[in-house]
């Protein structure tokens, strides 16, 4: 999986991308045309404000959220921008919670098929 990196991308998938919203996270999707379409696969950011208590918290959620979707993700092809805004409480959370949560953001914005929803 890519990483998002250019502003301007990422401007773009807040403008132009669907909103799936859960108490974690918000997923931003953007599907990729035309001559976007060079690298196969999604490219991902993943963001957290300054509503974290410290710096610490902020890096941490990215991580841990970041790992997460490339476990989800790791055998779409479907060219996409995606990102992911964290929210505090997505630290508070067990890693099984955050793949689930993860998983139905993934499956309502159509990038994951239905088996990968059901819980373990």
């Amino acid at each position: 999986m890519h990483r998002l990196h250019r502003q301007s991308d990422i401007k773009r998938v807040f403008r132009e991308g669907c909103r799936f919203h859960s108490p974690v996270a918000v997923l931003h999707a953007r599907r990729r045309s035309g001559e976007q379409r060079t690298l196969p696969g999604p490219r991902l950011t993943v963001i957290a404000g300054r509503s974290f208590p410290t710096a610490v918290a902020r890096n941490r959620a990215r991580r841990i959220l970041r790992e997460v979707s490339r476990v989800l993700l790791k055998d779409t092809r479907e060219p996409c921008d995606l990102l992911v805004v964290a929210s505090p409480k997505a630290l508070a959370q067990p890693y099984q919670a955050r793949l689930q949560t993860l998983a139905d953001l993934f499956s309502r914005a159509e990038l994951l098929p239905e088996k990968a929803v059901t819980p373990r």
